[in-house]
């Protein structure tokens, strides 16, 4: 009888390794709920740090390159507009009627002066490419049951070497992104919540300052319209300006 249940142990637990998702297998999923061709919304940021809040408002649209365009349409920055090409960015300052290009280092720049960097906002979330990954192990939060995600990057070249991700093992969506240094300094942690059904998208995100623990960034996304055909000449960046 002992030897029948040891037996019945091991092919249960050989069963669940069977059964049981890989980190790619996972990574796979994710995208899938998430996927979409186009995407255009808009956006409230909060940002608050030792002096106080500041509130901006802007436009966002996205084809099926992932070539991305943010206008910023209220606040400070007022006219301001941020197109991502491939792993380049370029900014119009109306005030000075000029364009710069942002390369490299240059992603991790803060957006709209928020926690949130031009990478973490137009970045191309091609993981296989970008990063090696594994699974974790488990990690329960806000009573949700996620998948630790491990990612390290291929290129040094990448704005964050390390990345830790919680992935709802229910809907398959990130929940908490920690974002690290090469040398394993946490330098943000980003939230996500609010999901939209299927594709799924985040509409509450908010961002921690590891560094400047007393700077936070919380965004706010409204009017998501997915898959509608965009005008390609909008992500020309000879026109884009104006």
């Amino acid at each position: 009888m002992k030897k029948l249940i040891v037996l019945l142990i091991i092919a249960i637990f050989s069963l669940a390794q069977i059964w049981a998702l890989n980190a790619e297998q996972i990574i796979d999923k994710m995208e899938d709920v998430m996927e979409f061709e186009t995407l255009s919304f808009t956006a409230t940021i909060k940002n608050t740090d030792k002096l106080g809040s500041t509130t901006q408002t802007f436009n966002a649209i996205q084809n099926d390159d992932g070539d991305t365009l943010l206008t910023v349409t209220s606040g400070m920055d007022k006219g301001q507009k941020i197109l991502r090409l491939d792993d380049n960015i370029y900014i119009y300052y109306p005030d000075a009627d000029e364009i710069i290009r942002l390369s490299g280092s240059g992603l991790s720049n803060s957006f709209l002066g928020s926690d949130f960097s031009y990478e973490d906002l137009s970045g191309d979330d091609d993981y296989d490419d970008r990063y090696n990954y594994k699974l974790a192990g488990s990690e329960t939060y806000n009573g949700i049951d996620c998948y630790v995600i491990k990612f390290t990057a291929k290129k040094l070249s990448e704005t964050y070497q390390r990345m830790e991700m919680l992935i709802d093992k229910n809907r398959y969506v990130p929940i908490v992104e920690r974002l690290f240094s090469k040398s394993g300094k946490l330098l943000k942690t980003i939230y996500y919540d609010g999901y939209s059904t299927k594709p799924y998208f985040p509409t509450e995100v908010k961002t921690e300052n590891a560094v400047k623990k007393t700077n936070k960034s919380e965004m706010k996304v409204t009017n998501i319209v997915f898959n509608k055909k965009l005008d390609s000449s909008l992500f020309d960046k000879v026109d884009f300006a104006w």
